[in-house]
């Protein structure tokens, strides 16, 4: 049977309205309120919500009117790819980027700042009395101020969405069928879109949703009505290590709390076991190394990488430098993963050289992706040489993200993995080493990696998985039309909202906190890479080396020992996100070990519901809450 088109006229039409629909009111939840995030976090809580509701209904709609399967992987895509977008997971950190400059103490001719605008495109930013309104509000939006950066950057998204694309048509042979990766994340939308209705039938699904359901219904009305107390999810285990060395293993700029969530309780279920062991045990080794730093007595050497207050380098900002190993992990599992793909990779080429139908778009579509980032970046002044070495570190950083979500299986939505911090360890900081200009674009196209651009290559390979269970194609052009309406959208309701209060009275009194916050950040980057001197941050890149080599070796060792129960994947886990996981990973894996060594495969399947029903009752609390948000104070929303 020939595959049928996921993007029906009726679904592309439906979702944009949804996406529209919820953009409006997600501006009104996360900047003025600051509820509950429904766009982004561990996983949307509106796309599979959505799926949800339409399952439900799905058997009592006239038959003309009732979706497909296909229709409603469609729908969910469409909602996954666009709502961050819209939001926290690009917009919200985008627009205050692009004015944080031009306001307030940044422009004082005096300052640090103002020697570096004039390394600022007129393209690339918004400046002058349009930036001003922005933070003050009162005034309609300038859209001809806002109307050349705004295209700019949608045409540095488009680039990188097409690279993204061909990158997916490259590596799903690999990673589809012949390593067979099971992308857990797909298998909840998956249920839901091709036996939603049994699903929901299900009694256990209930059970395990009643767990959240009452978890975060006690706590959100002890958040608002300060009754009947907090059920706590976590304790702080610095409270009890108080005793040398021991007290080292919880440093306050990385905290040794246990903390469990449904939602991620539920994912781990679904993974394999070597990925959730990985991720608590290594985590546990990270806090060894906090002790081996305390004994050497380099607790608090931060390196040679310049910053101001730490508040954009690696964190935590000392030895042993967590995320500077995390980071390491992800290049490294990024090339491995290529090397692995290299005969298929080589063989798609040939046949692209041989004008094969098949093989030739997506070589073009990362070809042309590659040139528009690289070219993007020079124009804005970058040179050449430079402009190649980022798309190549961001091309890199986005595969080894994406293994990481469909192998690893945990919901890596935006990794703040800066990839300029690696030229800066490399060759240091100063006016001495680097371009002002250089500086200033690089501290930009932090934005891509701040967000949650790094997700689209991911989604696009979940999305063939959800599409080959339910006969389907086109994946692609869903994708895109949701990135596109999910932008559009955001940006324009993003906009009227703050030129209507105002940035600042949101930041003060309102929940755009975090979103005021990285419009900063850009400015600290190129105003301290560009002026305070610094060196080779040879611990940092220390520690990028052991990540690397500790990924290649638990890499090694699930080829050499089939039975191997350590998984890279883990480790970076632990090392980049270990804080907020470890205790949820813990929980999830004892669960499964449990289940499966006195159950069975077949045990296990049968409880799946239940571990559905917790990751579905969180995210249905989430979106309860992100909706009651207006009924408290400005920036007070119950956001856990």
């Amino acid at each position: 049977m020939k595959p049928s088109p996921l993007g029906t006229p009726r679904v592309l039409l439906a979702g944009s309205a949804l996406l529209i629909s919820a953009s409006w009111g997600l501006q009104r939840i996360e900047l003025i309120y600051g509820g509950a995030e429904v766009g982004m976090g561990a996983v949307a809580a509106l796309p599979l919500l959505l799926l949800v509701c339409l399952a439900g209904v799905r058997e009592r709609l006239p038959t003309s009117m009732r979706p497909t399967p296909g229709e409603l992987v469609a729908l969910y895509l469409m909602t996954a790819i666009g709502l961050p977008l819209t939001g926290r997971g690009f917009i919200h950190y985008l627009l205050p980027a692009l004015t944080t400059g031009f306001y307030g103490g940044f422009v004082d001719p005096a300052g640090r700042y103002a020697k570096f605008h004039a390394y600022i495109p007129d393209w690339l930013a918004v400046r002058g009395e349009a930036a001003t309104v922005f933070f003050e509000g009162g005034k309609p939006v300038p859209w001809g101020a806002w109307g050349l950066p705004l295209v700019s950057w949608s045409i540095l998204l488009a680039g990188l969405f097409t690279a993204m694309w061909g990158m997916a048509r490259l590596l799903r042979h690999r990673w589809l069928d012949e390593e067979r990766l099971r992308l857990p994340l797909a298998d909840l939308p998956a249920a839901l879109a091709t036996n939603g209705a049994a699903l929901l039938r299900n009694r256990l699904l209930w059970v395990g949703a009643a767990v959240p359901l009452l978890l975060y219904g006690i706590n959100g009305i002890d958040h608002y009505f300060l009754i009947p107390g907090t059920i706590p999810t976590g304790f702080d285990l610095g409270d009890v290590l108080i005793e040398d060395p021991w007290k080292a293993m919880a440093p306050t700029t990385s905290r040794f709390h246990f903390s469990v969530s449904p939602l991620l309780i539920g994912i781990v279920y679904l993974m394999a076991v070597e990925v959730s062991f990985s991720v608590w045990f290594f985590f546990l080794v990270t806090r060894l190394q906090f002790v081996l730093v305390d004994l050497l007595g380099r607790s608090g050497d931060e390196g040679t990488f310049v910053g101001v207050g730490g508040q954009w380098r690696e964190w935590p900002n000392v030895m042993p430098h967590l995320q500077a190993q995390a980071r390491g992990g992800v290049m490294c599992l990024a090339l491995v993963s290529l090397w692995a793909a290299r005969h298929t990779l080589v063989t798609s080429w040939r046949f692209a050289l041989r004008g094969m139908e098949q093989a030739r778009p997506a070589w073009l579509a990362l070809l042309l992706g590659a040139t528009v980032l690289v070219c993007w970046s020079w124009l804005a002044g970058v040179s050449l040489l430079m402009s190649v070495a980022h798309t190549v570190l961001l091309l890199l950083t986005i595969v080894g993200v994406a293994r990481l979500r469909v192998d690893g299986g945990l919901p890596v939505a935006g990794v703040w993995l800066l990839i300029p911090n690696l030229f800066y360890f490399v060759a240091g900081t100063g006016a001495s080493v680097f371009a002002p200009s250089t500086c200033v674009v690089l501290a930009f196209l932090t934005l891509l990696t701040y967000g949650t651009v790094t997700m689209w290559l991911p989604l696009q390979l979940e999305g063939q998985r959800l599409g080959r269970e339910t006969a389907t194609t086109g994946v692609g052009t869903v994708l895109a039309v949701g990135a596109i309406v999910g932008l559009t959208a955001g940006a324009v309701f993003a906009l009227q909202l703050v030129h209507t209060d105002g940035l600042f009275a949101l930041d003060q009194n309102g929940g755009a906190r975090s979103m005021a916050r990285v419009g900063r950040y850009v400015q600290y980057m190129y105003a301290e890479a560009g002026a305070e001197p610094g060196g080779m941050d040879v611990d940092r890149l220390g520690a990028v080396g052991f990540g690397a080599l500790a990924t290649l070796l638990l890499a090694a060792a699930r080829q050499w020992f089939l039975r191997s129960p350590f998984h890279p994947a883990g480790f970076i886990y632990a090392t980049g996100l270990g804080g907020v996981l470890w205790g949820s990973a813990l929980v999830g894996w004892g669960a499964k070990v449990l289940v499966v060594r006195y159950g069975g495969a077949g045990t296990y399947r049968a409880l799946r519901p239940f571990f559905f029903g917790l990751i579905l009752g969180e995210l249905a609390m989430r979106l309860l809450w992100a909706i009651l948000a207006p009924m408290g104070e400005p920036g007070a929303g119950f956001d856990w």
